[in-house]
C-alpha cells in the first residue's frame, strides 16, 4: 500500500526506522478500520526497473529518499537492516558503506569539524561558506574526496612551545575586575570624560553633528532614526519622527536605547521601528529643538553625557 506524508525537517538526518514509525502512526490515524503494526511492516520503493527495493531501517532518510519519492509500506515482517555496512565517520559524510567495497573517491567529506555560532552553521575548514537553515548546512559543498572511514578523524596535534623560556610561570594575583556600574560610581569613572565631553572641555563648546546642505537648499536631518532630506519651508512641528536614544547592537539583536522593548534581528526591520519622538527636523545648527511629542519615553539624556557623531554626506549615521 502507498501513503503520502510530509517528513518533519528535523527527522531528515535521522534513521529510516524512526520515519517508519511516524508514517505508520499517520496511516493508522486515517485508516482506523485497518490498523498496521510497525513491527510487521517495512518501507520499500521502486528501482529503475520497477522492482520493489526494501529500504534499510538504519539508512539516513535524506540519503535514501528524495522529495516526492513514492514510498510503499510493505505489510510483511521484513526487517531490513544494512547488513555488513558501517557508518562513515568522516566529517560531513555519515553514509553507510561496505568495508569490503570502499574505493578511493567514494567519500566526499570535510577535513575539519563543524562550527555553530549564533544562527550560523558551517565547517571550520570552509569558513567562507555557512548557512542558517539546517537543510542548507547539510548541502554545503565538501572540500575533500577519499575513502570512507569507520574511525573518527583524529584531532590536529597541539602546537608545542617553540622555546622553553616561554613556559608559563606563576605570577602575582591580578587586581579584581571592576564592574561597569562600580566603575561609573567610582571617582575614576566620574572623572573619565567621553569624546564629546573632552571636546567640550577643551574648546569650551559642545560637539555638534556635521551640517549637510544640498544645492537645492535642503538639508539632511540629524535626528537618530530619521536622516531624511528636508527643506526648511516644509519643516513643521510633526514633520520628523525619530529616536532620542542611541542604537544598540548585541549579538544578532538590534534596538534603540530609548525603545529597548522593540528588538529586531533584521537590520531593515530595526530601521523601520517607528520613532518615539515627533517634532521638527533638525539640520544640526543651533540647539536641537524639543520634541513636540514623546511617546512614553524617559527624559532625554543630559547634554553633558551625550556623545554626538557626525553624519556622512548621505546620512545613514546611527550615532
Amino acid at each position: 500500500m502507498a501513503t503520502k506524508f510530509t517528513v518533519p525537517k528535523g527527522w531528515r538526518p535521522g534513521p529510516v526506522a524512526k520515519l517508519l514509525g511516524f508514517s505508520v502512526d499517520t496511516y493508522n490515524a486515517k485508516h482506523k478500520d485497518h490498523l498496521l503494526n510497525v513491527d510487521e511492516v517495512h518501507f520499500a520503493k521502486k528501482d529503475d526497473d520497477g522492482n520493489f527495493e526494501a529500504i534499510g531501517l538504519e539508512d539516513v532518510v535524506e540519503q535514501v529518499l528524495k522529495t516526492k519519492d513514492e514510498v510503499f509500506i510493505e505489510a510483511e515482517a521484513k526487517r531490513v537492516f544494512a547488513i555488513g555496512k558501517v557508518r562513515c565517520k568522516n566529517f560531513g559524510c555519515n553514509q553507510l558503506f561496505d568495508p569490503d567495497d570502499n574505493p578511493e573517491g567514494g567519500c566526499h567529506h570535510h577535513v575539519s569539524p563543524p562550527f555553530f555560532h549564533d544562527c550560523n552553521k558551517g565547517w571550520t575548514c570552509c569558513p567562507k561558506k555557512s548557512a542558517m537553515d539546517w537543510e542548507d548546512f547539510q548541502k554545503l559543498p565538501t572540500c575533500a574526496v577519499g575513502r570512507h572511514s569507520a574511525e573518527p578523524p583524529k584531532a590536529p596535534p597541539k602546537k608545542e612551545p617553540a622555546d622553553d623560556k616561554f613556559v608559563a610561570t606563576k605570577c602575582a594575583p591580578c587586581a579584581p575586575v571592576k564592574s561597569i556600574d562600580g566603575y561609573n560610581k567610582s571617582d575614576e569613572g566620574k572623572s573619565a570624560a567621553t569624546g564629546a565631553q573632552s571636546f567640550a572641555k577643551s574648546t569650551g563648546t559642545k560637539a555638534k553633528p556635521k551640517v549637510v546642505k544640498y544645492d537645492d537648499g535642503s538639508f539632511r536631518c540629524q535626528h537618530k532614526g530619521c536622516q531624511a532630506k528636508f527643506h526648511p519651508d516644509d519643516n513643521g512641528p510633526r514633520a520628523c519622527s525619530y529616536h532620542y536614544g542611541t542604537p544598540v547592537f548585541h549579538e544578532t539583536m538590534k534596538w534603540w536605547g530609548c525603545c529597548p522593548h522593540k528588538k529586531k534581528m533584521d537590520f531593515d526591520a530595526f530601521m523601520a521601528v517607528k520613532g518615539c519622538c515627533v517634532g521638527y527636523h533638525w539640520n544640526g545648527e543651533g540647539d536641537d529643538p524639543e520634541p513636540t511629542e514623546r511617546a512614553g519615553a524617559p527624559p532625554p539624556i543630559a547634554d553633558d553625557d551625550a556623545e554626538v557623531v557626525e553624519a556622512g554626506d548621505e546620512g545613514f549615521d546611527l550615532g
